[in-house]
């Protein structure tokens, strides 16, 4: 079975309304939702880059994680109203999104779906574990190191365009998700990056995208 509800409702011959799931088309820099907004859909990526955050006492962007094609995000309502956070497109994105009450009931009842749910929640806790393993052990070079091969691949975007993910993402990100500060990854980025033209392109593409 391919993985996700709507591969399984599919090969299970499951017809839905647009009530309990829907297919949305977000452009780039969309905010999907934010805080005070606690109730959301639950939302699959089926093309394109999702940032998710929250926000600083300043009021500055602080960055959880980086979703791409396949992830899933939302409020599942499990912490009794301690949610706060917000998605926002890297790109034009093309979204299903779901009733949460429908969206619990096909995970917890379904054993397929409950089996590829576990294994959904798993990668994203060993991925924050591994976050947190480096930013306590590693030095800055090390740090930034570990964290560019979760970017280096292509996504396809909703207008059909193929992207590095890491050309979506800003130092400030990075910095978010290993500790450092924006400067700090800055040179590390550039130290790393410059021996090759190849490496160069894509610094300068980086850097243009940090702007």
């Amino acid at each position: 079975m391919k993985t996700g509800p709507y591969n399984y409702l599919v090969e299970h011959g499951v017809d839905v309304g647009s009530k309990l799931m829907e297919t949305v088309l977000r452009e780039k820099g969309h905010l999907i939702y934010q805080p005070p907004q606690r109730i959301t859909p639950i939302f699959e990526i089926i093309s394109g880059a999702v940032k998710i955050g929250s926000y600083s006492p300043q009021g500055m962007e602080v960055c959880y994680d980086i979703l791409k094609p396949g992830d899933f995000f939302g409020n599942l309502q499990y912490l009794k109203g301690q949610f706060s956070e917000f998605a926002k497109t890297l790109s034009p994105v093309e979204l299903r999104a779901y009733d949460p009450v429908f969206f619990k009931e096909l995970v917890t009842n379904q054993p397929k779906l409950s089996e590829w749910f576990s294994k959904e929640l798993v990668i994203r806790w060993c991925r924050a574990e591994d976050r947190l393993y480096s930013i306590r052990s590693l030095d800055a070079t090390g740090k930034v190191r570990r964290i560019l091969p979760c970017f280096q691949y292509a996504i396809e975007d909703a207008s059909g365009k193929t992207f590095n993910l890491l050309n979506l993402i800003t130092f400030q990100d990075i910095a978010d998700l290993t500790g450092l500060s924006r400067q700090t990854v800055s040179k590390v980025m550039k130290e790393f990056l410059t021996p090759t033209k190849t490496k160069k392109k894509e610094l300068t593409k980086t850097l243009a995208n940090d702007q």
